[in-house]
């Protein structure tokens, strides 16, 4: 927060300077430097390897200049640790071989609407200027993807929103209402078409790579079309047409979320029942079942590489496999409690985050199930969804606290843990030592008493004189009879 300040004169002489307004400045987080910067040092790099090339190239035989191949520049673009180099970072794309560059721990901004309800979904729009985010209210709320500013709100929705997915040719956006509603919406936010989808909550769409057909799942047992079904489904929908043409049922509960593959008509699912099911979308059939789960999976989602299905579930772990063999590749805990939602990061393959019941926010990398980065707390209520910038910078989580938080990578030479973080640790380190001793305290006022009372007559008294603890004398058993 800064204020402009004026100079006034009075009578051709110079006053203090007057506040005569209030501005704002709000935390800007831009690419454009990033990308021009990354540019210029790849076209350095360039020049150097073609100097380079063409000295040795001059040096060479002249029978070895005919197989001589120029190498491929590779980015290794490294960032010293000291705070200095806060202004040479470079996008996510540059830092490809460190994927422990986009662990998004540094809070950016928390945005609010006026109206507080849910944040029950949210999306960046395809170019990653702005985040649109539905409601509990049915209101589309977008805000700006720079500045983080609100832009504008609309009534999308008669009932709260579940889900949201732009397609791939970024010219339409689908959304899923609560009523079952299914509705097509332009980059403008002009609704063209709102289809009876389902009989209850629309919980996942998800387009297929040409964006001929998309999927849908939700809570519903019926199907369109007055034709029942014995358990929840998922069905495939032509988007020109908007009519469905395959219901794959199966689950035995209600389907949570659902992901088509990217580059194959298959798609992953995952229900109340615990298992995560891999569909044939042409045929309608299930081709493959995980067990792994032992409770509610909430989301299902396929990485870049098309080889990796990620899986949250309310046991409080994820789940990564490699559907080419069908096993697991490993499992991941970490937090409290359930798990709610999670999402690959769009430039580093093995990266992504996940949210959960108790606001916390961790990243992970595949090859190691431990955390690699936690935010405890980053929202005072669950985490419904989360949300990776296009270009991978920045995160954007909504909850059901009503706020929705922007998240950006961590500078050089900044702490690993934040001051707030250190502070609630201390706490929780304090709270539970102080717990502990009086946990003691009760256990040895507890046991005098026992003690105290084995040996009581009715009527007389104790049998044996109570001390203290420690202060027994050291005498015999025959010495102790004789006494008494």
């Amino acid at each position: 927060m800064q204020t402009s300040q004026h100079l006034v004169l009075h009578g051709g002489r110079s006053a203090e300077p007057v506040r005569t307004s209030l501005d704002c400045c709000r935390r800007t987080v831009d690419l454009a430097g990033p990308y021009v910067k990354l540019l210029q040092v790849r076209l350095q790099h360039l020049y150097c390897i073609a100097c380079v090339q063409i000295r040795a190239y001059s040096k060479m035989p002249f029978a070895l200049q005919s197989r001589f191949h120029a190498p491929t520049a590779v980015d290794a673009w490294v960032m010293p640790p000291i705070p200095a180099t806060g202004l040479e970072v470079l996008p996510p794309i540059a830092y490809a071989h460190q994927p422990a560059t986009n662990f998004n721990t540094r809070f950016v901004h928390v945005s609010l609407n006026k109206m507080r309800t849910s944040v029950n979904s949210l999306a960046w729009t395809p170019e990653g200027r702005r985040c649109i985010t539905g409601t509990q209210s049915g209101e589309f709320t977008l805000w700006n993807g720079t500045q983080f500013n609100f832009e504008t709100i609309i009534q999308a929705h008669e009932s709260p929103v579940r889900s949201m997915q732009y397609a791939h040719n970024e010219n339409w956006l689908l959304t899923g209402e609560d009523d079952g509603k299914l509705k097509y919406w332009k980059p403008n936010l002009e609704c063209v078409k709102a289809e009876a989808a389902h009989k209850e909550a629309v919980r996942g769409i998800a387009f297929s790579p040409s964006d001929l057909k998309f999927a849908t799942c939700s809570d519903d047992s019926t199907i369109k079309a007055s034709l029942l079904s014995l358990h929840p489904h998922v069905q495939v929908w032509d988007f020109p047409t908007c009519r469905a043409e395959c219901h794959m049922t199966g689950h035995g509960g209600d389907v949570k979320s659902c992901d088509w593959h990217p580059t194959k008509a298959v798609i992953a699912s995952g229900s109340k029942d615990g298992l995560v099911k891999v569909w044939d979308a042409k045929a309608g059939r299930n081709i493959a079942t995980l067990h792994g789960h032992r409770n509610t999976v909430m989301q299902t989602a396929w990485n870049g590489n098309g080889n990796w299905l990620l899986s949250a579930c309310r046991d409080q772990s994820l789940k990564v496999t490699d559907m080419r063999t069908q096993k697991e590749l490993a499992t991941y805990r970490g937090h409290n409690r359930d798990v709610t939602c999670a999402a690959w990061h769009p430039q580093h393959e093995e990266l992504f985050a996940s949210g959960a019941y108790d606001g916390s926010l961790i990243y992970w990398l595949v090859s190691n199930p431990n955390p690699q980065a936690e935010k405890r707390g980053a929202h005072d209520s669950v985490i419904w969804t989360l949300a990776w910038h296009p270009a991978g910078h920045l995160l954007a989580t909504g909850s059901g606290d009503t706020c929705t938080k922007f998240w950006g990578r961590a500078r050089p030479g900044d702490p690993w843990r934040d001051r707030e973080q250190r502070e609630q640790e201390e706490n929780a380190a304090t709270e539970g030592e102080i717990a502990t001793g009086k946990n003691r305290q009760l256990a040895s006022v507890d046991a005098m008493v026992a003690r105290d009372s084995m040996g009581a007559i009715p009527g007389i008294g104790d049998a044996i004189p109570s001390l203290p603890q420690g202060s027994f004398p050291h005498t015999s058993g025959l010495d102790l009879l004789l006494t008494v």
